[in-house]
């Protein structure tokens, strides 16, 4: 057993705690990876580049409706991602003040927007921490070919926020069980941009092409979610059944 699970009972008790209240104030998800998981992240984006004395991140996840990837209605798509992202960050901002509650220190980092990288060059922007890859380490799920996080609950209809903490806690396994199947590239052939390689990769500039769309009234919508309702890896999970992973 690694160190990162040697943990105090006092530390156990701080992680239940956190884990409990989040999805007291709302998350379907949440996962939580020591530091130490981070070894991999790009310079200036990893967790000590926002947070010097960070020995944990949790991720807390949120779901929109199935409705949603298969209607061809912006308006409400735009709404609903703008109401889970509201939701994440007012709860990651409350999950970070019960932190301090329990005598630790804690960032939470915005679920969208705003974000400080931005090469206008490639029309590439990078929030302060990739809250898909943290989802990744904290065991929540993996990724799909199109860069989107794919969870056994929820398939890729999930938005995510992170929140860093200076408290020792218990983290959560990682999901080694592959959810995006290797043989399909349905969103790699339905994108309408050419943005997704075979490998993986996302061209940004290509995908913000037909990412949002301005109407005549002046409103910034969501205009392209052809990948995310392709996707053959989707749940529909009755509410009885919420939280029952056994990563928490």
């Amino acid at each position: 057993m690694t160190s990162e699970f040697q943990l105090t009972r006092n530390t156990k008790a701080h992680s239940r705690r956190i884990r409990e209240f989040a999805r007291l104030h709302g998350a379907d998800l949440v996962g939580i990876a020591p530091v130490s998981r981070f070894k991999n992240a790009p310079v200036g984006f990893h967790p000590k580049n926002i947070m010097s004395g960070v020995r944990s991140v949790i991720v807390i996840g949120m779901r929109f409706p199935l409705g949603l990837l298969q209607a061809k209605c912006k308006a409400a798509t735009t709404k609903a991602y703008e109401i889970v992202f509201h939701r994440l960050d007012h709860c990651a901002y409350e999950l970070s003040l019960f932190i301090e509650e329990l005598g630790g220190k804690a960032v939470p980092v915005p679920a969208d927007s705003p974000y400080e990288f931005w090469d206008a060059a490639i029309q590439e922007g990078r929030g302060t921490l990739s809250h898909r890859h943290a989802a990744v380490l904290a065991g929540l799920g993996n990724l799909g070919k199109n860069g989107i996080l794919i969870t056994p609950e929820f398939g890729n209809r999930v938005n995510l926020a992170s929140i860093m903490t200076d408290l020792p806690l218990q983290g959560d396994p990682l999901f080694l069980r592959k959810l995006c199947i290797s043989s399909c590239e349905k969103c790699i052939e339905v994108c309408p941009s050419n943005a997704i390689g075979k490998d993986g990769t996302v061209d940004q500039e290509k995908c913000r092409r037909f990412h949002s769309t301005t109407t005549s009234r002046g409103f910034r919508l969501f205009a392209c979610w052809e990948c995310r309702g392709v996707c053959p890896v989707k749940t529909t999970l009755t509410h009885k059944r919420r939280g029952k992973r056994r990563n928490n």
